[in-house]
């Protein structure tokens, strides 16, 4: 056992106490791929519901009031610093965007990023809430990344860069939906920055499935070999 990694102790313990057919499905890569499935939907969905409309504390909350500000029960951790700075980092990508890509005239005021005519009218403009700015989903991968078993060194440089990525691809989709700011018709704006934004969550979806077809599978299985090999 010295030496073995906490995902191999925790395989260790359940080969103990399993009888020998659960032990030999556990090790099958249906059941492995099955296993990573569930984390990923366990984490997400826990994420979305504590941290309720990316709020600024991760707490339970007594739910929906009629206002979507509902009250906290119980308080664990205060996001209300990283809320506003992702808001404000996230802003500026924004601000990039509308500015030297579209070549808008840009006006900034901290969250928000303004569009106006050369005779400076408005024409439209966002405010960058911190759900907006991803600060859930930016959670959700790090705590995917973190929690599900999966080899060490790789996670050095594939949690930085999904984080980034997800990042870039925020600001890029906040950037155009800013520019629907501009429509007549706020329909458009609604749509795009909605269905926009459920497209980041399915984006999540997509780095974790990278990551546990290319990493974290294999790794589970191998791990689950090594033991097996172990006499009870």
């Amino acid at each position: 056992m010295k030496g073995f990694k906490p995902y191999q102790r925790l395989l260790c313990l359940i080969k103990e106490r399993c009888g020998e057919k659960i032990w030999k499905n556990l090790g099958s890569e249906r059941t492995n791929g099955f296993i990573g499935l569930i984390l990923f939907f366990l984490i997400f969905g826990f994420v979305r519901i504590i941290w309720w409309g990316g709020s600024d504390n991760f707490a339970f909350y007594t739910g929906w009031d009629g206002e979507y500000d509902p009250e906290p029960i119980m308080e664990f951790v205060d996001f209300s610093e990283y809320n506003q700075w992702i808001s404000l980092r996230t802003a500026d990508g924004v601000e990039f965007f509308n500015r030297y890509v579209y070549m808008q005239n840009i006006e900034r005021n901290r969250e928000s990023v303004i569009i106006r005519s050369d005779e400076g009218k408005y024409l439209g403009g966002v405010k960058i809430f911190p759900t907006c700015a991803g600060n859930r989903e930016m959670m959700i991968i790090l705590l995917l990344m973190l929690l599900i078993p999966g080899p060490t060194k790789p996670k050095i440089w594939y949690i930085p860069t999904a984080l980034i990525l997800f990042f870039i691809i925020n600001c890029f989709r906040l950037s155009i939906v800013n520019l629907t700011t501009m429509c007549e018709n706020k329909e458009i704006f609604v749509a795009a920055h909605d269905y926009s934004g459920m497209a980041m969550s399915v984006f999540v979806f997509f780095i974790w499935l990278f990551w546990e077809k290319r990493y974290a599978e294999k790794y589970r299985i191998e791990c689950w070999e090594r033991v097996d090999k172990l006499e009870k």
